[in-house]
């Protein structure tokens, strides 16, 4: 019987930390930070573009970020600034919050929280997003050989 990890159960949430960080060491994630140039590459991918839709996207400062409640938002993220752009870094963040646990499923969303790597009281990235949008980027991601 499968254990229930944060809100998630333990195959699930291993399953989808694995996918997202073979996508992300593949280079993949990372290409160039356009969802415009990966999709050329990638047009397997092509699904990506629907489910980022789905997610409304902020840019923020981290002490912005401190101040969020979870409660308020409805697939909606709050990211600082970075060189890939906002739907591409979901994925990053996302990845990093499962590895240091600090990702959270709670009625049905998965609560996201992301910190900078070098000072871990500041944030990078805030949400809350449905969980059937985060098993969505799983499946389209399993599609491609990483």
């Amino acid at each position: 019987m499968n254990k229930t990890i944060n809100g998630f159960d333990e195959t699930g949430i291993f399953k989808l930390y694995a996918y997202l960080s073979a996508y992300e060491d593949s280079g993949i994630g990372r290409h160039d930070g356009s969802t415009k140039k990966l999709l050329e590459k990638h047009p397997e991918l092509s699904e990506l573009e629907e489910c980022f839709k789905l997610v409304k996207y902020h840019k923020a400062k981290c002490k912005e970020m401190k101040i969020l409640d979870f409660k308020k938002l409805n697939n909606e993220v709050y990211l600082t600034c970075s060189k890939a752009n906002l739907q591409l870094s979901l994925l990053a963040h996302l990845r990093n919050a499962i590895a240091h646990g600090s990702v959270v499923g709670h009625n049905g969303k998965v609560l996201v929280t992301d910190f900078h790597k070098d000072h871990p009281v500041d944030f990078t990235a805030r949400g809350r997003v449905d969980f059937e949008i985060v098993e969505k980027f799983t499946e389209i991601i399993n599609k491609i050989e990483l």
